[in-house]
């Protein structure tokens, strides 16, 4: 049946298999969850295996500098831009995201990678962390956009404290930084709340880990 299917048929069906992917890593240091590299790419490659394509990655340096740490240390930087060729041997199509990593040592530039990797798998197939819940979202909401749900409000306000922590900033000044297009976290619809969470995620994944610094 795949082979009468076309590549973007065969995404299509690959989105639609892998489904929610839970939160399974912790970061005890900042205090968030978050979906790990290994969970997202275990559920990426059953479904694309599934459908007979391939997706192959290629990275471009684009930024590379070390900084002085607090503690008298040297932490590299790295900003790379990944490129990933979609095939299914036939048709293929490229996509691309960029990916940051930071570390004390050699790890910078494999962390800047993966995360590319982590974050195209997810924009390319609407990778979340949850099954959808009917019961909560605000029936008064427009058709289509239902407003934030009262567990998105309570993650976005953990990753405010977190974020405020590694910035040495107030929480309510790093809210309304994140905030300002919309003016309050109540007229966040579901999906925008769900892409707010992802960049303040990812923004939090892109300061120095300390426990690695340490170790």
């Amino acid at each position: 049946m795949n082979e009468k299917l076309n590549l973007m048929q065969k995404l299509n069906e690959a989105a639609k298999s892998i489904g929610a992917v839970h939160k399974d890593g912790k970061n005890s240091f900042q205090n968030y969850e978050f979906q790990s590299e290994g969970a997202i790419k275990a559920a990426v490659e059953h479904a694309i295996q599934g459908v007979g394509i391939r997706i192959i990655p290629n990275y471009e340096i684009i930024n590379q500098y070390d900084k002085a740490s607090k503690k008298g240390g040297s932490n590299h930087f790295v900003d790379v831009m990944g490129k990933f060729l979609i095939t299914d041997g036939s048709e293929s199509q490229t996509g691309s995201m960029p990916g940051s990593g930071q570390d004390n040592g050699e790890k910078a530039m494999a962390k800047a990678c993966t995360s590319a990797q982590k974050y195209f798998y997810k924009q390319l197939f609407n990778i979340t962390d949850q099954e959808e819940d009917p019961d909560a979202t605000d029936s008064n909401a427009t058709v289509g956009e239902s407003l934030i749900n009262s567990e998105q409000r309570n993650r976005l306000d953990r990753l405010f404290e977190s974020l405020a922590g590694v910035t040495n900033k107030d929480k309510e000044f790093v809210a309304k930084a994140y905030l300002k297009k919309v003016g309050s976290v109540d007229k966040l619809t579901h999906s925008s709340a769900n892409t707010l969470i992802e960049l303040v995620t990812n923004k939090l994944d892109s300061y120095v880990d300390k426990e690695d610094q340490s170790a």
